[in-house]
């Protein structure tokens, strides 16, 4: 099959949407299938290159999701919509039978092109649902169109929070993100575990600094866990913020950020608990099932799409987003018991292995693509 990712974001990262999107894309391809992506994001036409996808980068400005942006839009529309038909159908003179679209402006514009052209659509949904899509103006028109295209959420809770929107539940399917086991399994989690039990237990944290990933509400509750370190990777606007906060509380001795890690299995490997604390909607949680591949227990909270597809006390411990208080008192659970860790751990490494791969969210999407 024929298949065209796009993707023209906002903002360009290299985040889980990306890490994602190249996943299935080269699973695609090692399938058999031909697959190319036409967008603006600089990390996926490079990484495009490096895997020898074809691509073709084309910029059509910013998508509708702010005030300045849904006012420039109604101007640019026109343009826009010209340069997005002209590069498809560039792609659709090759024999393209289906469309994959990850942003905003083409799934307002191109996606009446492509299902007049008789291409399969797929919606793949990667953004946080936030004020930019719950009072976007262009809500109406996109509920319209989604009653002819496919939408992929990551999880459940994803999947809940557009049929509240509007969504057809019939259209709307969950799909969880997909990992590739390889790069982060090393074998018996316990071969990395410290010598010496008497030190402090090793908490981590991956995710961007802002204030959506909820790393504040981490670090305070750091200060009634005095047998516990602290080491944060990532960046974003909050760094200084959280640095001073660190200070604040009074663990600068056992808490500290990292902005780049080597390799992201090895620092798994290293902490006895992971915690991914976002206060709000997070559409899946990559890190997490990361961190539950190599036996690593995590604590997510409910604002995680992820959450949604874990059992509470069996293979991941899940608290309330938002509160310190549930957080300091699940992370004090597995800091204080050795075989809660090494249990939850277990059951949650069973389940990434299972539900969490590249492979199983590909098998799902070809499954719909095929149909």
């Amino acid at each position: 099959m024929k298949i065209l990712f796009t993707r023209f974001p906002y903002e360009s990262t290299h985040g889980g949407a990306e890490v994602q999107t190249i996943s299935l894309m080269t699973e695609f391809k090692k399938r058999g299938h031909n697959v190319a992506f036409l967008g603006s994001c600089p990390t996926l036409l490079v990484m495009c290159e490096q895997f020898n996808i074809p691509s073709l980068s084309l910029k059509i400005g910013r998508p509708p999701v702010s005030k300045w942006t849904l006012i420039t839009f109604f101007f640019r529309k026109r343009k826009m919509k010209k340069k997005l038909e002209k590069s498809f159908h560039h792609f659709f003179q090759h024999g393209l039978e289906a469309v994959c679209m990850m942003s905003l402006s083409e799934k307002l514009l191109l996606t009446p092109y492509a299902i007049k052209a008789g291409m399969k659509v797929i919606w793949i949904e990667h953004d946080s649902i936030g004020k930019w899509l719950t009072l976007n103006p262009f809500l109406r028109r996109l509920v319209k169109l989604s009653k002819n295209v496919k939408t992929i959420c990551g999880s459940e809770l994803s999947r809940s929070k557009y049929i509240k929107l509007g969504w057809d539940p019939k259209t709307v399917i969950a799909i969880p993100n997909g990992i590739d086991p390889t790069r982060f399994e090393k074998g018996k989690k316990q071969s990395a575990k410290k010598v010496n039990e008497s030190k402090p237990i090793q908490i981590g944290a991956v995710a961007r600094l802002d204030h959506e990933k909820g790393l504040d509400i981490l670090i305070k509750s750091m200060e009634e866990l005095p047998n516990a370190e602290l080491t944060i990777v990532g960046v974003g606007d909050q760094e200084k913020y959280l640095q001073s906060l660190i200070k604040k509380v009074g663990i600068s001795d056992r808490a500290s950020i990292i902005r780049r890690i080597g390799k992201l299995g090895d620092f798994y490997e290293s902490i006895d608990i992971f915690v991914l604390p976002s206060r709000s909607h997070d559409p899946f949680g990559l890190v997490a099932a990361e961190a539950m591949c190599v036996g690593t227990p995590v604590v997510v909270t409910d604002a995680c799409g992820i959450a949604s597809e874990l059992k509470q006390g069996k293979n991941a411990l899940i608290v309330k987003a938002g509160s310190e208080k549930e957080l300091k008192s699940s992370i004090s659970a597995l800091t204080d018991n050795k075989k809660t860790r090494l249990s939850i751990g277990k059951e949650g490494k069973k389940k990434a292995l299972k539900d969490f791969t590249i492979k199983s969210m590909v098998d799902n999407y070809e499954s719909l693509l095929l149909k």
